[in-house]
């Protein structure tokens, strides 16, 4: 997905700021001496040590990535369990990292300009002391580097399953690694252009904090969403599919539904469309087939999309290590407990999950919408979901009519109105 191409790429813009900064650039001639066994940087750029810096600066890489990603990985875990707590541990989360990057501006919070560091005796050195100190690197957390780290971390533990994570943090790894093994491989211009950018590192620590609000922010703000959606429309627009970006009207699902009729069979009244666009929903010009399909429901019986045709349906994907998806499913519940009785239909679509997983997040939260299980991801790649969740409203003439990528408090006045608007059509 290009939603996260983006996010790894941050993380490794975050690695690569990281390795500039003014506690991490500075040492880079230190390290690598370590790591290569040497004792100055004349030997270290010489051609007889330099086969074993390279060597050694690899295994010195491999050491804090394996570091960083195991942090993922905790990180992660922890966050799937959160439940419905995870909406405050989220804005904590945010304000921490907010906090992190003003302080590298500023610096305004001494306490946390403590480093721990680890030395290791020239016994140790070697291709496992180097990752033995790669792996020290990555638990110490030099002031530049830990509040970096923390925020990836943060982002990455929410934007998606552990095997995603610890994608992020291998990105990160990889921006802050791959300068260090050009370092080793080309030590001499290395020496030279660093010595250039020395004057220029407070400037890097500021854009490094600045990268860290805007991680914060988004955090606080759970816009992931947004931001996916929003490189969903550049993606689309690169590869000629027509994919609607936030705030654009509706255009079409990627595969088209097979009904006849006339524009004006499938129009929608100009107040119902207001209605929708008021409640901030993506209003379509006129009514859209959806794809018809087949799915499985937790208690095992198979529910077609076709036969919810005469009700308003609430067509919804989603996912139970989805952040975003969590914060909306209890608005979402108690819209359907209002609103079923006059004619909404909802179906929660779980993509990629079992019948177990499912059923357990339902359980633990007290939610009672019908839920489809999409194991192979076949329904959400028709409809073109690009970003979870995604939600399209289905009239009762069985035409979509609006659609909504990220969270939303579902039960609000304006979108109870506009379904209401729709139930009473």
């Amino acid at each position: 997905m290009m939603n996260s191409i983006v996010y790894a790429l941050s993380c490794a813009l975050a690695g690569l700021l990281s390795f500039l900064s003014p506690c991490v650039l500075p040492l880079i001639p230190s390290y690598l001496c370590i790591v290569g066994g040497t004792s100055s940087p004349a030997e270290a750029a010489g051609s007889e040590w330099k086969p074993k810096v390279i060597a050694g600066t690899v295994s010195f890489i491999l050491g804090f990535s394996a570091v960083f990603i195991a942090l993922s990985i905790v990180f992660s875990a922890t966050f799937r369990f959160l439940g419905n707590a995870f909406r405050w541990i989220n804005w904590i989360a945010g304000a921490a990292v907010i906090v992190l990057g003003l302080n590298i501006i500023f610096d305004f919070l001494a306490f946390l300009n403590y480093e721990k560091r680890f030395h290791f005796a020239r016994r140790q050195r070697g291709i496992i002391g180097a990752f033995v100190t790669g792996a020290a690197f990555g638990a110490g957390w030099t002031p530049c580097v830990g509040p970096a780290l923390a925020g990836v971390l943060l982002l990455a533990s929410q934007s998606g399953g552990i095997p995603r994570a610890a994608l992020y943090l291998a990105c990160y790894s990889a921006g802050l690694g791959l300068p260090f093994l050009l370092a080793s491989v080309f030590f001499s211009a290395f020496m030279k252009a660093s010595a250039k950018l020395k004057s220029r590192l407070p400037l890097i620590r500021k854009a490094s904090g600045v990268l860290l609000v805007a991680m914060g922010v988004l955090i606080v703000t759970g816009q992931y969403q947004k931001l996916s959606a929003v490189t969903a429309g550049w993606q689309a627009n690169v590869s000629g599919v027509d994919s609607p970006m936030p705030g654009a009207p509706l255009a079409r699902i990627p595969a088209a539904g097979g009904r006849e009729g006339s524009a004006a069979d499938r129009a929608i009244p100009a107040d119902t469309i207001k209605a929708l666009t008021a409640a901030g929903l993506q209003a379509a010009s006129e009514g859209i087939d959806p794809i018809d399909f087949s799915l499985p429901l937790l208690d095992g019986t198979m529910q077609t999309l076709s036969d919810l045709t005469g009700s308003v349906v609430f067509l919804n994907f989603w996912a139970t290590w989805c952040p975003p998806c969590r914060m909306e499913m209890p608005s979402m519940e108690r819209l359907y407990q209002g609103l079923k009785g006059k004619g909404l239909a909802m179906l929660a679509v779980n993509g990629g999950e079992t019948a177990e997983q499912a059923s357990a997040f339902m359980r633990d939260n007290g939610l009672g919408f019908p839920v489809a299980l999409d194991r192979t991801g076949l329904v959400s790649g028709q409809y073109g979901v690009q970003a979870i969740p995604t939600t399209y409203i289905i009239d009762r003439r069985g035409l979509i009519v609006a659609r909504m990528v990220g969270a939303v408090e579902w039960d609000s006045l304006e979108i109870i109105m506009a379904l209401e608007k729709l139930l009473d059509g």
